[in-house]
């Protein structure tokens, strides 16, 4: 707790050497406060929209070896109402904050700060959030598939239209047009997720999509039967306006890594790791060890006499494989569902054929991973679609 005092004081007195002293470098640069310059800045910003402010702590638990998560009741007297409006009056604001603290060169430092205001559970949307934001991905589903102006306007924020050059109805219609000309295009939301980072996009719903190419008939007119997918994955994120939460910003982000944090996450990420590295070195011992018997029956690849001719064929045709886990659940005490995005230069085409040169092959897949016998292993792969 004199650790939370004392960043509340960094920023209260602008003493950027207490901020430094109170946090690790990983926390100053994610709230994008990277050096004193920087810091001094925005604690004098705060300074003037803050008339008063004062820390209750509630509690502090070890949550593992060497961290601890502190939570504090704030009461603060500001210039800046919740709806971000400036206001002659102060308004007073109470939120909760729990803050996560690390032993790091031999003293506790803050690694992270979280709103869990009204008992927020971090990370999590409430059943209210959930289904507005169910409410607005569905209207811009409908824009970004069929170019529906007014569920545009519905779903997003004019500053992203205006980012996306689409400023009136007309030019988002032909983006659209030009696009369902290359590849008609659906979005599928995936992940939902509140934002208690306190940061500078505080009060942010981010949103993973995959968003999926479907063509129907080749370059040359013909029927594709079945018709060729492919998913791409895409981050949004969503802020309140007008009474809604809408697109605000949007990145090529779905893919960010999802570190794993504890010894199962990590002993079910290196089975994924082992499962993929036995395909690419035609290692049949890691493939059993990995997987299902079930699993591998529903890949035709039941013992070691199968898997030794796919493994080769695989490999001969990937290059610059790359595997990144994105987003680790946990659904049971013995399930994990783990989303990845793979990358490869395929030296192939759809038939086996040699191509020059290769193409960059971009694609997100959900493993699902049981705990048998003590040890982690792959039941179930589907790509994301």
């Amino acid at each position: 707790m004199a650790v939370v005092a004392a960043y509340e004081t960094a920023f209260a007195e602008e003493d950027c050497d207490l901020f430094v002293a109170v946090t690790t470098a990983d926390f100053r640069a994610g709230i994008g406060l990277p050096d004193c310059d920087v810091f001094v800045q925005s604690a004098g910003g705060r300074a003037q929209v803050l008339e008063s402010l004062e820390v209750t702590p509630i509690s502090a638990a070890g949550t593992g070896r060497g961290t601890i998560a502190a939570l504090a009741h704030i009461e603060a007297r500001s210039h800046i109402d919740e709806n971000g409006e400036s206001v002659a009056t102060p308004v007073s604001i109470e939120v909760d904050y729990r803050y996560h603290l690390v032993r790091a060169d031999g003293a506790w430092k803050l690694e992270s700060v979280h709103d869990v205001t009204g008992g927020r559970t971090e990370g999590q949307l409430t059943a209210g959030e959930e289904q507005a934001v169910a409410e607005t991905m569905a209207d811009w589903r409908a824009a970004y598939s069929a170019g529906d102006c007014a569920a545009l306007e519905a779903s997003t924020t004019a500053g992203f239209r205006e980012s996306m050059a689409w400023p009136d109805c007309p030019s988002f219609q032909q983006h659209i047009t030009d696009q369902n000309a290359y590849c008609p295009m659906d979005v599928h939301p995936e992940d939902m997720r509140f934002r208690t980072f306190v940061d500078a996009h505080v009060g942010e719903i981010i949103v993973d999509v995959v968003e999926v190419c479907t063509l129907d008939v080749d370059e040359f007119g013909e029927p594709i039967d079945p018709p060729y997918e492919t998913g791409a994955p895409y981050r949004y994120h969503l802020v309140e306006a007008d009474g809604a939460w809408k697109i605000a910003e949007g990145e090529n982000g779905a893919a960010a890594e999802d570190e794993p944090s504890n010894t199962n996450e990590r002993a079910a990420i290196e089975a994924m790791r082992a499962y993929n590295d036995a395909w690419l070195e035609g290692d049949c011992d890691a493939y059993l060890a990995t997987t299902t018997a079930s699993f591998r029956s529903a890949m035709d690849a039941s013992g070691c006499a199968a898997f030794g001719p796919a493994s080769r064929s695989y490999s001969t045709a990937v290059a610059n494989f790359a595997f990144t886990p994105t987003d680790i659940e946990r659904r049971s005490a013995a399930t994990f569902e783990i989303k990845s995005h793979e990358t490869y230069d395929s030296l192939t085409d759809a038939d086996g054929v040699p191509v020059d040169p290769p193409f960059l092959v971009d694609e997100y897949w959900v493993y699902t991973l049981v705990l048998v016998d003590g040890t982690w292993v792959i039941t179930d792969i589907v790509i994301l679609l």
